[in-house]
């Protein structure tokens, strides 16, 4: 901006010198012609009366006359009669030079006037001032011509123009060194703001202006100051305005993402490239690049159409999905305009399965408990029907009735069971447990079926490894792990080891028993799932022991490990965070 005025400044001062030089050329020129002429037409009168008092005296001779008084006045004389032929001259032989009569200053005066010429002397080889008076003398009529050359003039006018340049000059280079020192005292305001405006637009909102002037400059940076005060304050706000906006899209389940009327994407939020697997930036990219999926498609599309909200499910990456679509409308003064769709997008997928889950669940269940009803219904009708007038089958009919109770009775304990894990009844109740003293309880409750199925068991457990948790929920979870294995065990031993790790307390259950087909091992844990269900009902199993076990591990935020080997055994592998809390 200086550099702008200072160049503005120069160009300014430099028109001026220009103009000023040409003018003082002109001027100068004119008033010394004017002098000139003046003095030449006075100096020439002079001479005329000069020339009259030698003729009344007879002592005329015009070649003395002109030679005498040229070398006195400094100017060339030449005398013409009225034919215009030259009678004398100062300079040249007059016998030689030109008749005069057309010369336009001779001509003027044989008329009587006074009259100046400036032409170039071709005689002389410069320009020449010629003044011509007429002269009516005895006994001659004529003309007394003065010639004055102009170099003379020319050098004093130049050198006059050389001082006014001069002048001007010197005056020029002050008047710069002025306007450098004006206009920098008059930028230094400006380029402190338009710093502190370069600072502002990187992101700096505190940046000060300090200007002490009271003129202009000191209100505009005053009012700078109280812009970004309030410029920052809005940035502060709208920055939290977007942080919480951020904060209440990043923390929503569902996946959202908004496009305009081009179907851009101009919002959306981490939840969903987490469902779709996206990871890179979708904004500005068309819905289309980023989502091949038909069916999102038709309820975006059938949404903008019908200006509605639209629902529908679809299946995208092995992944169950509800899609809503809904306009998004913004009020424009009296009138409201549509901006685009907003979608939302749901992972179902463990809904879906949950549903699914239940529904078995119920299908199970219902099962479960219809085959001992129906079992024990049939037999209580038999002994209606005069069976229990015999003893002997009336014996064994109770008998049966009596372990198809029981069976009933441990099928809705282990239901009563999930049911109390999963509402995380008693969770609170946690102690620091002796891990050695659960799994001898738990080794005295099933005594009675080690000692029934002739197996050995090994329990390899510190006693000073403690846990903190609910006693009886790691109890249960010890004894279904080991009630399980001593089902499937016909020979052999059962090893029941607790160790801890950096990080973890580690329950291993291990078998010598039939073992499980790989296939089987990811659906173990399924409620009601067995492997062989006729052996599985056969040994009082209700298919939800490990079913438990899992919800028992969840809560604790642990793992769980199966490794079997067909005809050799199997090993169950329990991993509980030693810093984890109940969920």
């Amino acid at each position: 901006m200086q550099k702008k005025l200072m160049a503005t400044y120069i160009l300014i001062i430099s028109l001026t010198i220009i103009i000023a030089v040409l003018f003082c050329w002109h001027m100068g020129n004119k008033y010394f012609k004017d002098t000139t002429l003046k003095y030449t037409e006075t100096k020439g009168e002079l001479l005329t009366d000069i020339l009259a008092n030698e003729a009344e005296k007879d002592r005329l001779d015009f070649s003395s006359f002109v030679d005498e008084y040229s070398s006195k006045s400094d100017v060339r004389l030449t005398i013409i009669d009225v034919d215009g032929t030259v009678v004398a001259d100062s300079d040249e032989d007059f016998r030689i030079m030109d008749n005069h009569i057309y010369r336009k200053e001779v001509s003027s005066a044989i008329k009587g006037e006074i009259a100046s010429n400036i032409r170039y002397s071709e005689t002389i080889g410069a320009y020449y001032l010629y003044t011509a008076i007429p002269i009516d003398i005895k006994n001659f009529k004529g003309v007394l011509r003065l010639s004055l050359p102009l170099i003379e003039i020319r050098d004093i006018a130049v050198d006059m123009i050389i001082y006014v340049i001069y002048g001007i000059l010197i005056g020029a280079v002050v008047a710069v060194i002025i306007a450098y020192i004006v206009t920098r005292k008059f930028m230094q305001p400006l380029e402190q703001l338009t710093k502190a405006a370069i600072k502002i637009s990187e992101g700096n909102y505190n940046e000060k202006i300090y200007i002490r002037n009271k003129d202009e400059t000191g209100k505009l940076a005053e009012a700078f100051n109280d812009m970004t005060v309030k410029l920052s304050l809005n940035m502060w706000k709208l920055e939290k305005r977007n942080h919480e906006f951020e904060c209440v899209l990043s923390s929503m389940i569902n996946g959202i993402i908004a496009v305009d009327e081009q179907y851009n994407v101009f919002l959306y939020n981490s939840k969903l490239g987490k469902i779709l697997d996206i990871d890179t930036d979708i904004v500005g990219k068309s819905i289309y690049e980023i989502i091949r999926n038909t069916t999102i498609f038709n309820v975006l599309e059938k949404s903008i159409e019908q200006n509605e909200y639209i629902v529908d499910e679809t299946v995208i990456n092995d992944k169950i999905i509800r899609v809503y679509a809904n306009p998004i409308f913004a009020p424009i003064r009296s009138s409201i305009k549509n901006m685009g769709t907003l979608l939302v997008i749901r992972d179902i997928t463990d809904i879906k399965k949950l549903e699914t889950m239940r529904s078995d669940f119920v299908s199970n269940v219902t099962h479960e408990l219809n085959t001992p009803l129906t079992s024990i219904r049939g037999f209580v009708d038999t002994l209606k029907n005069g069976a229990i007038k015999d003893e002997k089958v009336a014996s064994r009919f109770l008998d049966i009735i009596d372990i198809e109770t029981e069976r009933l009775t441990l099928l809705i304990q282990d239901i009563l069971s999930l049911s109390a894990i999963e509402n995380m009844e008693d969770e609170k109740n946690n102690n620091v447990n002796n891990m050695a003293s659960i799994i001898n309880e738990v080794i005295e409750i099933l005594n009675p079926k080690i000692k029934d199925r002739k197996i050995n068991v090994n329990i390899q457990v510190n006693d000073d490894i403690t846990y903190n948790c609910n006693r009886n929920r790691i109890k249960q979870l010890i004894i279904n792990l080991t009630d399980n294995a001593i089902k499937y065990t016909e020979k052999g031993h059962i090893d029941i080891i607790c160790k801890e790790s950096d990080a973890s307390i580690i329950i291993e259950v291990s078998d010598t028993g039939i073992g499980i087909e790989e296939e089987h091992i990811p659906r173990l844990i399924e409620r009601f799932y067995r492997v062989d269900k006729g052996r599985s009902r056969n040994m009082g199993g209700t298919g939800l022991g490990l079913s438990i076990v899992k919800h028992i591990v969840s809560l604790y935020n642990g793992k769980i490990e199966v490794d079997s080997i067909i005809g050799e055994g199997t090993t169950f592998r329990v991993l509980l965070p030693k810093k984890s809390s109940v969920k």
